[in-house]
């Protein structure tokens, strides 16, 4: 029926017109139907390969946590107390260190002389000049309207190494400078041109900028932070307080926070491989894509991932490839980690576990493989790309067709309408007159 027409049928004829067009159109609505499911399984397609490549993102992901050696070591750091913390990544040695805290790293902390008001016009008017170590001086213009709280506005906004805010004793208010980096290079000068803060007096500074310090074994580190990076090798020292006796610190190894990534990488392919199989079907069982079942595009992915499983990398030592750390492919392409041989490949040699999976010196991995074949398939006009971009414009021309046909079932149902409009009409005046005839011979 034609938008906005309303079609009252059958008055002459009693027939239920309107109802025998609707049968007719839908006796002849099979092509349409056959269009728009096509469509509807088209679009379909096109999402199911969204949700692919999504899939290879996660592993993407996954394989990138194992897809350098300092990633793949895993190694656990604790202390004996909380005045040191610790952490380690996969460039660190198993051993026992003993450190004392001697310093921590500080920023410089300065207070002015005292003022009555925080709000109340100084009336000074000139120039304080602040420069926080290698930084370039920052100047700040005072005028005699400024107030203590228009200073610190100043300061803070003045885009320098230094924070300012107002303290209050209870009584009286005084201008706070602060560093906003610790260590003795970060040291804060300043110079009072026509202004009197008393930022220089003897005093002032209640708190110097120092570099932390630390013993390790008897050696002496410094920093100028409480970041101690680079004195053990692979571990990360974080200072809270200093020390009356040393602490002990204890790296050790932790395959169980490998074994967790490892099989990350193994549920992120596994979901892959499940997406294909379920789509496209697998062995006596039916994709549930009409569209994508049997597709030679995700057929080609799955294969090309049991070839990178099965990789061989050349110079890793002991170990060659997956099978032998505890990841074993499946017949349905699917894949296994046996945590006890990685646990056992670990303890016989790390090295080459680590070799494997990220690669040997200046090689690849088998998590590089996998990672770059990711991207691949995902990226502009790869794989999925194009096939994704081919299923919609099959869909297109699908609903292009399916809207063709709709308009010429619209119009064959007008033309309908007005044949049988014709025919009420003339039955209505046949009526008509055999009436008037009868009436004749009443």
């Amino acid at each position: 029926m034609s938008t906005g027409t309303i079609t009252f049928g059958g008055i002459g004829s009693g027939m239920d017109t309107e109802g025998i067009v609707t049968g007719l159109i839908q006796a002849d609505s099979g092509n349409l139907n056959a269009l728009q499911t096509r469509a509807n399984d088209t679009d379909a397609a096109v999402s199911t390969l969204s949700s692919i490549s999504s899939l290879l993102s996660t592993l993407k992901s996954s394989v990138g946590a194992l897809s350098d050696s300092n990633s793949v070591g895993s190694y656990a750091a604790t202390t004996s107390s909380s005045a040191v913390a610790a952490s380690a990544n996969g460039a660190a040695v198993p051993g026992s260190y003993s450190i004392d805290v001697l310093k921590l790293a500080k920023e410089q902390r300065t207070y002015s002389k005292t003022f009555s008001s925080s709000n109340t016009a100084l009336g000074q008017s000139g120039t304080l000049s602040l420069t926080a170590g290698a930084n370039a001086a920052v100047n700040i213009d005072v005028a005699a309207t400024d107030t203590l709280d228009d200073i610190v506005t100043k300061i803070n906004s003045s885009g320098g190494r230094v924070s300012a805010a107002v303290f209050n004793d209870g009584t009286n208010y005084r201008l706070q400078l602060r560093g906003l980096d610790t260590g003795a290079a970060n040291a804060i000068t300043m110079a009072e041109n026509g202004v009197a803060f008393g930022l220089n007096d003897t005093g002032a500074t209640v708190q110097a900028a120092q570099d932390s310090s630390i013993k390790i074994d008897g050696f002496t580190v410094t920093r100028s932070t409480n970041q101690v990076v680079g004195a053990i090798q692979g571990v990360t020292l974080a200072l809270t307080q200093e020390t009356t006796t040393p602490v002990t610190l204890q790296v050790a190894n932790d395959p169980s926070a490998l074994q967790n990534k490892v099989q990350s990488v193994v549920n992120a392919f596994n979901s892959v491989v499940n997406k294909i199989h379920q789509t496209a079907g697998y062995g006596t069982t039916a994709g549930s894509s009409t569209v994508l079942r049997g597709d030679s595009t995700l057929r080609s992915i799955t294969q090309q991932m049991s070839g990178m499983v099965l990789t061989q990398i050349s110079g890793a030592g002991t170990f060659s490839n997956l099978k032998d750390i505890g990841i074993s492919l499946g017949r349905d392409g699917t894949l296994s980690l046996d945590t006890s041989k990685l646990s056992a490949a670990l303890s016989k040699d790390s090295s080459s576990v680590t070799n494997v999976l990220a690669g040997p010196q200046g090689g690849k991995g088998i998590m590089d493989i996998m990672s770059s074949f990711a991207d691949s398939v995902t990226q502009t006009n790869g794989m999925l790309d194009l096939r994704s971009t081919s299923l919609s414009s099959t869909s297109k021309s699908l609903n292009d067709r399916a809207s063709a046909e709709q308009d010429r079932l619209n119009k064959e149902a007008d033309m309908l309408r007005k044949q049988f409009t014709a025919m009420d009409t003339t039955v209505a005046a046949n009526k008509s007159q055999l009436s008037y005839l009868q009436s004749l011979f009443k």
